[in-house]
C-alpha cells in the first residue's frame, strides 16, 4: 500500500501535469491554423510537441519560486493549510482518488487494446505486395492504406489496392505512408494514446489527440505535394475516392478519411500554395522558441521542493496542558469505562512556538478516540523560540507522547 504522503504527492504531480497539458493544448489549438497558413503544415504539426514537454517540465521542481509566481504560490500554500484539517478527517480520500485514477487508466488501456486487436483481426492475414515486399496486403478491401503498429510499424494496403490505385495515384499513396514511417508518426500516435490513458479524465487530451492526427495527415499531404506539385488534382481525387471505413486503429496512421481525419481541412490545404523552404525553417524555429518559452513558464510556476523539517529532540516547553485540560478532553466513553490510553502525535512548530498541522502517529488499540483527544490538547503546548541546544524551532517537527490516566 502506498503511504499517504506519497499518495498526495502523486495526485499533486498528476494535477500539475494536467494543468500544464491543458494550458499548452489550448495555446496550440489557437495557434495551429495561423501557423499553418504562415509557415506551412509541418510547423503546425510540430507545435504539438509543446504539450507533452510542458507536462514533463511541470514535474521538475525549481530551487525557489520566482518573484512573478510568488503570489500564486503563496495563495496555493494558504489554500493547502485551509484544506489540511479536512484531509486529516478524511485520510482515505487521497487513496480513493488514486485508486479511481488507476482503474480509469486500466479501463482506457483495455479499450484501446480491444480496438487495436479488433482492427488487426479485421485486416486478416498479411502478405507481401507483388513487386514491393516492404508493403503488406490485407485480406479485406477496407484494410488501409495505412501504417499499422507502434514498435514495428508497417505499410498495410487493402486487398484491392492494385485495382483501386493505379499509376501515379498508387505512387502518391505509398509515398504518403512512407513519409509517416520516416517521420515516426506511428510512434508519436502511440505516445498520444499513452497520454490518453494516463489522462483519461481530461477531455482536452482526447481533443488534442484527434486534432494532432489531423495536423499529422495535413503535414504528410504537404510533404508529398512538395515532391509532386503537378499532382494536386490527382491527389485530391485519390483522397475523395478512398474507402471511408468506420474502423480505426489507435496505433496507426490512416490514409482514408476515417473517424479522426476529416477531408475538408486536407482538401483546403491542397488548394493553397506551398511555403518557401526559408519560411518553413523560420516556422520551425518559431515553434521551437514558443515551446521553449512555454516550458520555461511552466517550470517557473512549479513549487520549490519542500525541505525536510528539522526534528526538535529536546523541546523547552513554556506551556503544557494540565490535569484539567486532560480531564476536559478525555474521551467520554473511555472515562465511563475507566480505560486509560496513550497517543503519539507529530506537529509542526510555528514561529511563536505553538504547534500546528498536527497528526496522529499512533494511539492505543480499542474503540476510544485518544488520538482525537491528543490533537485537541496540542493547542495548549508552546515552546521557547529556541531549544535547549540553541537551535531555532520555527518550522521544526516535534513528536509528543501523551498518556491519559482516568480522571478522578
Amino acid at each position: 500500500m502506498i503511504p499517504a504522503p506519497m499518495t498526495g504527492a502523486l495526485l499533486e504531480a498528476l494535477l500539475r501535469a494536467n494543468l500544464a497539458l491543458a494550458a499548452a493544448i489550448l495555446a496550440v489549438m489557437l495557434l495551429r491554423r495561423p501557423v499553418r497558413a504562415r509557415f506551412g503544415p509541418l510547423a503546425a504539426y510540430t507545435l504539438w510537441l509543446a504539450p507533452p514537454i510542458c507536462a514533463l517540465v511541470s514535474l521538475v521542481p525549481v530551487p525557489a519560486p520566482t518573484a512573478i509566481m510568488a503570489p500564486a504560490i503563496e495563495f496555493v500554500a494558504t489554500a493547502g493549510k485551509a484544506v489540511a484539517p479536512v484531509a486529516a478527517k478524511a485520510p482515505a480520500l487521497p487513496t480513493m482518488l488514486l485508486v479511481i485514477w488507476e482503474l480509469g487508466v486500466l479501463a482506457a488501456f483495455s479499450l484501446f487494446a480491444v480496438r487495436q486487436l479488433r482492427f488487426v483481426r479485421a485486416v486478416g492475414h498479411l502478405t507481401p505486395l507483388n513487386g514491393q515486399p516492404a508493403v503488406l496486403r490485407g485480406e479485406h478491401v477496407e484494410a488501409g492504406p495505412l501504417v499499422l503498429g507502434w514498435l514495428r510499424p508497417r505499410i498495410v494496403v487493402p486487398a484491392d489496392f492494385a485495382d483501386r490505385f493505379e499509376g501515379e495515384a498508387r505512387t502518391l499513396v505509398l509515398e504518403h505512408e512512407d513519409v509517416h514511417l520516416r517521420r515516426g508518426d506511428a510512434r508519436i500516435n502511440g505516445l498520444a494514446v499513452a497520454l490518453q490513458c494516463l489522462c483519461w479524465f481530461n477531455p482536452l487530451v482526447h481533443l488534442a489527440a484527434r486534432t494532432l492526427r489531423i495536423d499529422q495527415e495535413i503535414a504528410c499531404d504537404a510533404a508529398v505535394i512538395d515532391r509532386h506539385p503537378h499532382a494536386r488534382r490527382l491527389y485530391a481525387e485519390t483522397l475523395l475516392g478512398s474507402v471511408l471505413g468506420g474502423a480505426h486503429a489507435p496505433l496507426g496512421c490512416h490514409w482514408p478519411a476515417t473517424g479522426p481525419h476529416p477531408l475538408k481541412e486536407r482538401l483546403i490545404m491542397l488548394n493553397t500554395a506551398s511555403v518557401t523552404p526559408l519560411r518553413r525553417k523560420a516556422g520551425l524555429a518559431l515553434v521551437a522558441l514558443v515551446a521553449s518559452a512555454a516550458a520555461g513558464a511552466v517550470w517557473a510556476a512549479n513549487p520549490a521542493p519542500v525541505a525536510e523539517p528539522a526534528v526538535v529532540t529536546r523541546p523547552d516547553w513554556i506551556e503544557k496542558p494540565d490535569a484539567n485540560d486532560l480531564a476536559r478532553y478525555y474521551p467520554a466513553d473511555a472515562a465511563a469505562a475507566k480505560a486509560p490510553g496513550r497517543a503519539l502525535i507529530t506537529c509542526r512548530v510555528a514561529l511563536d512556538g505553538r504547534l500546528e498541522n498536527c497528526a496522529v502517529v499512533r494511539q492505543s488499540d480499542g474503540p476510544y478516540a485518544f488520538g482525537d483527544a491528543a490533537l485537541e490538547l496540542s493547542q495548549f503546548f508552546r515552546m521557547q523560540p529556541k531549544t535547549i541546544d540553541g537551535q531555532p524551532v520555527a518550522g521544526g517537527q516535534v513528536t509528543i507522547p501523551i498518556f491519559f490516566s482516568v480522571p478522578r
